[in-house]
């Protein structure tokens, strides 16, 4: 077993989470950059772009999410989703992951490939950074909430923050110390999962 092995493993997602930690938030803000320099995006093209929002902005940020799903669920999907963003407000802080449209155009330009590679840039972001804070010994999760760059659905998060019009809000990564245990996960067969080939 290797350490990154066991790091991965240790990986959960965590609802439950608060600010029992003694890192400091530049300790946490220095981890998050050190990890995001060096994730992989196509042709080196480093169009992801990360918000770390701590403190009172993060009660404010998932209050103002709170109010705007609120008139979008419904019933089953309200009631645990509400529960969901209530406890994002209790952790130390969110990360938030854009893409800057601006830069996916320059680099990558405008076709069904670049919209491609800016999701794989987002995922390979959202990973690497949720196993930084698990090496802090912080535990998240990724939501996906206000999503729809077209429709003007992020807009009013960068508003909030003065972020720049390009930016495409792609998710949000709530996190703190770890309140409770995770729920027992379940794994199908891993021959279904990977299939070897050849000898």
């Amino acid at each position: 077993m290797t350490q990154f092995t066991d790091l991965i493993k240790e990986r959960r997602t965590a609802y439950a989470i608060g600010t029992n930690t003694e890192l400091s938030n530049k300790e946490i803000a220095d981890r998050i950059r050190e990890v995001a320099q060096q994730i992989p995006t196509a042709f080196n093209s480093q169009t992801t772009r990360l918000v770390v929002v701590f403190g009172e902005d993060n009660v404010k940020l998932w209050d103002h999410i709170l109010d705007v799903q609120k008139d979008v669920m419904q019933g089953d999907m309200w009631e645990m989703m509400s529960g969901v963003m209530q406890g994002a407000k209790a952790g130390v802080g969110t990360v938030l992951f854009f893409e800057d449209r601006d830069a996916v155009k320059g680099a990558l330009g405008e076709n069904e490939r670049a919209t491609v590679y800016k999701q794989h840039h987002s995922a390979n972001a959202q990973y690497g950074i949720w196993l930084a804070l698990t090496e802090l010994g912080l535990g998240g999760s990724l939501q996906h909430m206000n999503i729809g760059f077209e429709q003007g659905f992020d807009k009013s998060v960068k508003d909030m923050f003065n972020l720049p019009a390009s930016y495409e809000m792609i998710a949000q990564m709530p996190f703190g110390s770890i309140e409770a245990e995770p729920n027992p996960k379940e794994f199908i067969d891993s021959s279904e999962q990977v299939r070897v080939v050849g000898e």
